[in-house]
């Protein structure tokens, strides 16, 4: 009984810190800005996309689900401004300049107006 106990103790320990981090993340992420242009892409085994800028710095999203089916290709660009709900993806038109090509909205755990008002 006392060893179930411990471990039960021990789940709910686990349980609590990742929430914590997932929280203390998505506030983060919330916060930030972002405006780069796709340099490297790699695909989880979830097939999350998990993207490069030009200096190799990654960008993975806690509050947006950007997926391979997402057609987001290298030479796209990523921008969000602090503490903006939508994440906006740019593609190249034939002249060369970015235009819109998708909106993303969080769709994390946690709720945008619990970071930003």
């Amino acid at each position: 009984m006392k060893k179930n106990m411990i471990v039960g103790l021990i789940f709910l320990v686990v349980v609590a810190f990742l929430l914590v981090r997932q929280f203390l993340d998505a506030g983060k992420e919330y916060k930030s800005s972002y405006d780069f242009i796709i340099e490297k892409i790699e695909v989880t085994p979830t097939k999350k996309l998990i993207l490069y800028d030009s200096i190799g710095v990654e960008f993975f999203s806690v509050n947006y689900s950007i997926v391979e089916n997402d057609n987001i290709e290298i030479g796209d660009s990523i921008s969000k401004q602090s503490c903006s709900k939508l994440l906006y993806v740019y593609k190249k038109n034939d002249k060369g300049d970015y235009q819109e090509y998708k909106r993303k909205s969080p769709s994390g755990l946690f709720p945008y107006n619990w970071f930003c008002k």
